[in-house]
């Protein structure tokens, strides 16, 4: 993956997992009130399932846009311009600064591993079958990704029977949930996301849900030992260390609220039943609602990814549009509209057998573009990342349709009167979805120059606009064209019929 892809995949995860972590904490406490505190517990599945959704492959689409132009009162026509693309250099430094921020998160998370490993002191296996600490702070607990109980020296003397009966019946259902490796998997994604804020808060309130669903467990198995369980939660030391892989009694323990839920009868088991199947739909449909939202990747159609040659060569500071051009003539391609590409930045691009689409892809990368291959021929395109809108919605159906949108009827924007007694110029650069039958089915603002004057008599003009609809297999299809309308006093009035980018 090149660095923008990383920058990407962070950016798209990020939004996920934080959107996923928000519903939670919104729902935590209404379904454990309504279902228990298993139920709650249950939808904290959804931030790493959100994570996994965005970084699956998303729906492939190919869209692409070809530009018209039209002009009010001018009679020369708008040239093509590439879109706006986000600087590799500033994607590398992002990225370098994540994986930094990645590396110091994880590297303290092991120390505090190891601190609280040693706080324990000598280790050693009872008589009956847990080990035994030199230690009694956090203890007891469930230590280790090999998940092993760890009882403090002085377990016998602490508790009674009951109570010592009570706590062990708590390990082991955190044995049996494993919790310990869900505890891990949220030290990794706090790690990933160091620099998001609801990260660390989730964490907490995932170790409190923890507590609070084995406390439920134990006392539906126990309902006549709420008091003795309390008076062991009261006996039991806090350990000062957190530890990310262990399920321990540490510093800001919800012991409080833990004793607090013990006043509060258990729900019953349709209770119980419902709020784990309500939980489990929020999850599913909401890990789904992530995958399916993510921008569509593009698919590259036509032509035979067998005879795109590799190859080896050096530029150096070159423009970005010479350096295309150089690269498909090495590769004995075509390209059908370079002037979509800009003259800057300069780029240095070394290849060794590196085959011509990848070399074409890099190019694009600094414009923004993705290349389209077709045959010997090559055209770059708009990335099917972009809000495609209902338009190109209707696409995906089929990724390997060729749109081939051309204008038809451009009526022009009325100048606006302000604008025109003030003698004031300017540029609206419009995308257009346009519907199979040729009409428009949405249009929206890229880019104004001045901003506030002539949007709104442009989006009034393009509404009313006409399309000769792309083709294919003979039958329309909905396409996607960009508009750049300039506003110029001095020009004659109208619009000239514009040429596709086809066309150029």
């Amino acid at each position: 993956m090149t660095h923008a892809e990383w920058f990407r995949w962070l950016l798209e995860s990020t939004c996920a997992s934080s959107a996923a972590i928000v519903l939670v904490l919104l729902l935590r406490r209404p379904l454990r009130a309504a279902s228990g505190a298993n139920a709650a517990y249950l939808l904290w599945a959804l931030p790493p399932l959100a994570v996994l959704a965005a970084s699956l492959p998303a729906p492939v689409v190919r869209v692409v846009v070809h530009e018209v132009a039209g002009a009010v009162g001018v009679g020369n026509v708008a040239a093509a311009e590439p879109l706006a693309a986000t600087g590799s250099t500033q994607a590398w430094l992002l990225l370098s600064a994540w994986i930094a921020g990645v590396a110091v998160l994880a590297l303290r998370q092991v120390a505090a591993q190891r601190r609280f490993r040693r706080s324990l002191g000598t280790v050693r296996m009872g008589e009956d079958g847990h080990l035994r600490a030199q230690a009694s702070a956090g203890l007891p607990a469930v230590v280790g990704l090999r998940a092993r109980i760890v009882l403090p020296a002085d377990f016998e003397d602490r508790y009674s029977d009951d109570e010592r009966a009570l706590i062990l019946d708590h390990e082991r259902i955190h044995l049996a949930r494993r919790d310990v490796l869900g505890n891990a998997l949220v030290a990794a994604l706090c790690s990933a996301y160091w620099f998001n804020p609801l990260a660390w808060i989730a964490a907490d309130r995932f170790r409190r849900d923890q507590e609070l669903a084995c406390d439920e467990s134990v006392v539906a198995r126990n309902p006549h030992a709420r008091r003795a369980y309390g008076e062991a939660m009261v006996k039991t030391q806090l350990s000062a260390m957190p530890a990310p892989l262990a399920c321990h009694w540490f510093g800001g323990h919800p012991l409080k609220e833990r004793i607090a839920m013990l006043k509060r009868p258990v729900p019953g088991s349709r209770r119980v039943s419902i709020g784990l199947a309500v939980a489990a739909v929020v999850v599913a449909g909401a890990a789904i609602a992530v995958w399916a939202m993510r921008p569509a990747t593009r698919v590259v159609a036509g032509g035979d990814a067998q005879s795109v040659p590799q190859l080896t060569m050096s530029l150096d500071k070159m423009p970005v549009r010479e350096t295309a051009i150089k690269v498909a003539e090495e590769a004995g391609l075509r390209l059908l509209n370079p002037e979509a590409l800009p003259e800057r930045p300069l780029m240095s691009l070394t290849l060794e057998d590196v085959d011509a689409r990848t070399a074409l892809q890099l190019v694009a990368d600094e414009a923004g573009l993705e290349p389209s291959f077709s045959g010997k021929t090559v055209q770059f395109v708009l990335p099917a990342d972009a809000d495609a809108g209902p338009g190109a919605r209707d696409t995906q159906a089929d990724a390997s349709a060729s749109l081939d949108v051309r204008s038809k009827e451009l009526a022009p924007p009325r100048y606006p009167a302000g604008a025109a007694a003030e003698k004031v110029t300017g540029k609206v650069v419009v995308i257009v979805d346009v519907a199979a039958d040729g009409s428009v089915a949405d249009a929206r603002v890229e880019k104004s120059e001045p901003v506030g004057v002539f949007e709104d008599v442009t989006l009034e003009a393009v509404k009313k606009w006409k399309f000769e609809p792309a083709l294919k297999d003979g039958k329309p299809v909905a396409g996607r064209v960009r508009v750049p309308v300039n506003f110029d006093m001095d020009a004659p009035e109208g619009v000239r019929t514009p040429k596709t980018a086809n066309d150029a």
